[in-house]
């Protein structure tokens, strides 16, 4: 639910862009995030220009930055507090959002006092960082004698990328979204958009990687309050019947990015067995499909895709994708590949069934 706060206030970050350009507010997507007209009325505003003073703001006249506190659930309502962030500094008010604990759309919201820092576990190293990058301000990306970063993901690199990995994308992110998904006594960990959130699927590729809600997740050590793990495309692909051999090649490379996270802290066969048709299936793919489970591989590969110039074949109630890894993350010329295997998929579930190396 907290999808639909995200997409609304990045809709309307109000800062400057220092390079890139200015968000142009979705209406078809803002309709999606309230419950009716007259919500999105009362706490957007009636325009959709840049700097409008808008009644969501609570009186903050730039934000390039988003933080969302866990949901409170009470019943038939639940809140969601949201602080706004012009580069590092927090706006004076912390906003809560009453949205619909079923749907998620938002029902209302109200201006509160300071931002409490309990709603926003681990906050300052994020703001720091991804503060600087929204403004460019170098002095402080700059600065070698501070990092936001614990030494083990300050040393971490991806096998292999074509993105920053820092703020997961191509170019530096004039803006940044975090969502609180739990915290313990040592970390809290994230949802993580540079950018704007959006809730509405692409129905030309709903398997894509784009898709919607939150993309990355990142981890702060509540300790030494630095960042200790950041990744990209974090999340599963949703289920596509209509391309089962482009969705199992997102959904294997979900696990790839979570099993190149493992010295950091993630648990890739968490993240991968819930994918599967049982526990049984889950045991006897992972025990029996090389060094690197489930991808045939002796070492970590850089990416994962369907077989070039290969259509997903079906029998019964099981549908086969040709796979290959590669060491790169673009597919190199055929005899390149660090892997070839194929992945059977329950044809209407789309849970995995088996994994077969190539002999």
């Amino acid at each position: 639910m907290r999808d639909k706060v995200a997409a609304v206030f990045g809709q309307g970050f109000t800062a400057p862009a220092p390079h890139l350009s200015q968000v142009t507010p979705d209406s078809k997507e803002l309709a999606a995030d309230f419950d009716s007209p007259a919500t999105m009325k009362a706490v957007w505003g009636t325009g959709t220009a840049v700097g409008l003073k808008r009644p969501m703001n609570c009186g903050i006249a730039k934000y390039d930055g988003v933080a969302i506190g866990a949901v409170r659930a009470s019943g038939s309502t639940a809140t969601v507090p949201v602080t706004l962030y012009e580069g590092a500094k927090a706006g004076a008010a912390e906003i809560t959002v009453t949205v619909d604990p079923a749907s998620g759309v938002i029902k209302g919201l109200k201006c509160g006092g300071a931002p409490e820092a309990a709603d926003f576990p681990g906050i300052a190293p994020i703001a720091a960082y991804y503060g600087a990058t929204a403004s460019l301000n170098q002095s402080v990306l700059n600065d070698k004698t501070k990092s936001y970063f614990t030494p083990a993901f300050a040393a971490w690199s991806p096998v292999a990328m074509n993105y920053n990995a820092l703020t997961c994308t191509q170019d530096v992110p004039d803006s940044w979204i975090v969502a609180l998904t739990g915290t313990t006594s040592a970390s809290s960990a994230w949802n993580f958009e540079p950018g704007p959130v959006t809730t509405l699927a692409d129905p030309a590729n709903p398997s894509g990687t784009s898709g919607t809600g939150f993309t990355a997740s990142m981890a702060v050590d509540l300790g030494s309050a630095k960042i200790s793990r950041i990744t990209c495309q974090a999340n599963p692909p949703v289920a596509d019947p209509a391309q089962p051999g482009q969705y199992a090649a997102n959904l294997l490379d979900y696990y790839r990015r979570a099993a190149e996270q493992a010295s950091l802290g993630v648990d890739p066969k968490a993240a991968i067995q819930p994918y599967f048709v049982s526990d049984a299936a889950f045991t006897a793919a992972w025990g029996n499909s090389g060094a690197v489970p489930l991808l045939c591989a002796k070492t970590l590969p850089g990416s994962v895709q369907q077989t070039e110039d290969t259509t997903p074949t079906t029998s019964g109630s099981q549908t086969t994708v040709s796979m290959a890894t590669w060491p790169d993350w673009h597919p190199g010329n055929p005899g390149q590949e660090l892997s070839t295997f194929t992945v059977t998929l329950d044809t209407k579930t789309l849970k995995i069934s088996s994994v077969t190396c190539a002999k």
